[in-house]
């Protein structure tokens, strides 16, 4: 019953847009008015945000994942299949945001944050290096965090093994990943110049 009431409530805690508020708050703008029309971080920054408040959107984005997956799983001890549908209901919160009819943003700050709480420092370091890479090597910023995803899964698999309860969260996180970005990869991604893939 613990673990039922504790996913129920990353769901609403991740479901927060954050970023949206932010916009209102400091920007007086509502932020889906903006690039893709997502309320992430991202288009804090395009709507004129600048990079402090885009950190600041991007941080409490993540912390929508760290948080709630971090404490149990480190200070509760659930680090078995009991953590997976808490880190699944974090990405899905941000995702399809009750707060929003069911809309939300594309989950990678929300991402980087679960996985940081599920590896502590060594996620927040798989991840900022191979997004940092993806987004130099290919054009489509899309194909930037499959691939990134991809990256995170081989690191995964190979420092904690088939079998860790950390696969099924990966899976589920990839497929929610890949539906909010399915709209540029109906084809494969293009190299730019001089990236060395």
């Amino acid at each position: 019953m613990t673990i039922i009431l504790w996913t129920i409530a990353t769901y609403f805690i991740a479901s927060i847009p954050f970023s949206l508020v932010l916009g209102w708050i400091v920007l007086r703008k509502d932020i889906r008015q903006f690039g893709d029309g997502n309320p992430g971080a991202t288009n804090v920054k395009r709507a004129g945000g600048g990079l402090f408040w885009y950190i600041v959107a991007l941080l409490l984005d993540g912390f929508k994942g760290l948080f709630p997956v971090g404490i149990p799983y480190w200070l509760m001890g659930w680090q078995g299949v009991e953590i997976v549908p808490i880190a699944i209901a974090a990405i899905l919160g941000h995702a399809y945001s009750i707060f929003l009819r069911f809309k939300g943003g594309k989950a990678i700050a929300t991402t980087g944050g679960i996985w940081t709480g599920l590896l502590g420092f060594e996620g927040a370091i798989v991840i900022a290096i191979t997004l940092s890479y993806w987004f130099f090597a290919v054009k489509e910023e899309d194909w930037a965090v499959v691939l990134m995803m991809l990256s995170l899964l081989a690191y995964v698999l190979y420092t904690r093994g088939i079998n860790t309860p950390l696969l099924p969260i990966w899976i589920g996180n990839f497929a929610i990943v890949a539906v909010k970005h399915r709209h540029s990869l109906n084809h494969l991604p293009h190299l730019r110049k001089g990236s060395a893939v």
